[in-house]
């Protein structure tokens, strides 16, 4: 039997013809698709170190000024940081933090970030040991704009935590010479009807390889209360949509970008025709294709939206997702 041959002479087969799916993303933690939701951190945060009083106890590269403070009196000043170096708050005894809180929050104020650089964090037991995983900051901003207040929002899920805790490590790594001003770190507490919100896709078991063609963000809203070239009134999106690639049974990232302003959403997603109803109602999608065969996900690696914002001035936000079904034995 003859094959068509590439240039170089290697044959070429023919694809199978796979059967095609679509499937909303829905929250991890009630099976719904509802994205529009208050994601912000419900309760009354237990705060770690915000300068103002004596909280959990600093030590390390950096000290507390006045010029570095987000709010209040002073805030922390790494000075430029050696290579790996690193600043942790202590807070003088074990605690839950999985069974306890849902989230960390903090603001930060990137000062220098020389390329290659990196800014890692993690929890310490009370020896100094580390528990659970390390997480890349990059994960959950834009980017390291110099000298712009962005408010960093970490589920603590994410660190896939195996124990109690008793410090926070924050590691410049890869570069010498990084700078940040660091205020007002907060646990947030569970039960308190906040977020942050995750939103899953997945394949349904482990026989099962979804091939992604396209993912798609629908948001509408009254046409008058946002202007359809600026998707939606963006200041509620202060912290940003983080869309990533997740191995759950590892916790690893395989990649991540954070979608917080216009330049993010057009730049990463195709905006698509806008729609207006006669009801008022603007819908606006966005797009993502990938180049085929890019991006796989099963019930282990799976895709994510992250949501840490109020979203629920917006009237309606979903992400669904187009792709190839393939059985796997």
């Amino acid at each position: 039997m003859g094959y068509e041959k590439t240039a170089s002479g290697d044959p070429i087969y023919a694809q199978p013809e796979r059967a095609l799916g679509q499937k909303a993303f829905q929250r991890t933690d009630n099976g719904t698709e509802e994205m529009n939701v208050n994601g912000l951190a419900g309760g009354t945060p237990v705060v770690i170190w915000n300068g103002e009083a004596t909280y959990w106890t600093p030590s390390g590269i950096g000290s507390a000024t006045p010029g570095s403070a987000h709010s209040g009196s002073y805030g922390w000043d790494t000075g430029s940081t050696p290579k790996d170096d690193s600043t942790v708050f202590d807070g003088g005894s074990m605690i839950d933090v999985v069974g306890s809180y849902t989230s960390l929050m903090f603001w930060l104020n990137t000062r220098m970030f020389p390329a290659g650089s990196r800014l890692d964090l993690r929890w310490l037991n009370g020896s100094g040991g580390g528990v659970g995983n390390k997480v890349d900051i990059a994960t959950y901003i834009t980017d390291y704009t110099i000298d712009v207040w962005q408010l960093v929002t970490i589920p603590i899920e994410d660190f896939s935590l195996t124990g109690d805790v008793q410090k926070l490590e924050i590691i410049y790594a890869k570069e010498a010479g990084q700078q940040f001003w660091f205020d007002e770190f907060e646990l947030y507490p569970s039960g308190g009807g906040g977020g942050p919100y995750t939103f899953r896709f997945e394949a349904p078991n482990a026989n099962m390889l979804y091939h992604l063609s396209m993912l798609v963000l629908l948001v509408s809203d009254n046409e008058t209360g946002w202007d359809h070239d600026t998707f939606a009134n963006i200041s509620k999106l202060s912290s940003g949509l983080v869309l990533r690639h997740v191995v759950r049974s590892t916790g690893d990232v395989l990649w991540s970008f954070n979608s917080r302003d216009n330049m993010d959403l057009f730049g990463r997603y195709h905006p698509q025709e806008s729609f207006t109803f006669s009801n008022g109602q603007l819908l606006l999608g966005f797009m993502v294709k990938p180049g085929k065969a890019s991006i796989k996900v099963t019930n282990d690696n799976v895709l994510e939206f992250i949501v840490r914002d109020d979203l629920s001035g917006i009237d309606n936000i979903r992400a669904f997702a187009h792709f190839g079904i393939e059985e796997v034995q």
